[in-house]
């Protein structure tokens, strides 16, 4: 008799199958490029030295992919990168 093997290709997400969005909150109404203040900077890596690459504000929903220690990844006008969890709020589970 033939042995069957089945093979099963995903990608894995330390998120799961699960759609994670998260809300930003908790910002400054004062809008303030050179202070930072105002808007939630995405980074091109999670790190606060890293090139800011987008911008989200109080309100802005973002879907979530992935988890480094404070930083969360997300998607923003088809880009992704980095942004610091303490802003986003999320029902994630992480």
């Amino acid at each position: 008799m033939p042995t069957v093997v089945a093979l099963s290709f995903a990608a894995s997400s330390p998120v799961g199958a699960q759609y994670c969005e998260g809300t930003v909150h908790g910002l400054s109404r004062h809008y303030d490029l050179d202070t930072g203040s105002g808007f939630l900077a995405m980074r091109a890596r999670p790190n606060l030295s890293s090139r800011m690459i987008g911008q989200l504000f109080n309100g802005d929903h973002t879907e979530i992919f992935d988890r480094r220690g404070n930083w969360y990844q997300v998607e923003i006008g088809g880009r992704t990168g980095w942004a610091n969890a303490r802003w986003l709020r999320n029902d994630c589970g992480y």
